[in-house]
């Protein structure tokens, strides 16, 4: 079992609430993580937190570092998923609370083709979607996790 984490939005707030998966065993589970969390939520309920075009070149784990090192699309097809300063933020967030469910793993060092600074196709990597930035590494935030989503509970159309 992995745990995803996607965005829930309402009138009033945005958060992340996470998502619980049954896969295959697999010798990369991260990878997998990360895969999913760019494939999406399984229900309608949730929204995706990154571009479904992005690719994962290169993950790799070291001294509880994880190092994700993304295609360009995550930065270019941002619109996808509404490039927002709070999409932005819960990005960010489903990406390192996502990745330090594993034990292994305490911090989430992003890569952009490669790159932690400087540009791709004249796009300053470090400013990400333009409003958080990825200058540092990623810790877990429990404070962007909302409650689990209830049936009850009417998810804002965006």
């Amino acid at each position: 079992t992995i745990t995803l984490y996607f965005s829930r939005w309402t009138e009033t707030e945005a958060y992340l609430v996470a998502e619980k998966r049954e896969v295959a065993v697999h010798e990369n589970l991260p990878l997998v993580a990360l895969q999913g969390l760019i494939k999406g939520p399984a229900t309608d309920d949730l929204l995706p937190t990154l571009p479904s075009t992005t690719t994962v070149l290169s993950l790799e784990i070291e001294n509880g570092l994880c190092t994700v090192n993304f295609s360009k699309e995550i930065l270019f097809d941002a619109y996808q998923v509404g490039p927002s300063a709070t999409g932005e933020a819960l990005a960010l967030g489903s990406i390192a609370n996502t990745l330090t469910e594993f034990p292994q793993i305490q911090e989430v060092k992003i890569l952009i083709e490669g790159k932690s600074e400087g540009e791709v196709d004249r796009w300053p990597v470090e400013n990400f979607w333009g409003h958080v930035g990825i200058y540092e590494s990623l810790t877990r935030d429990e404070s962007i996790i909302g409650p689990p989503f209830e049936p009850d509970d009417q998810p804002l159309q965006i």
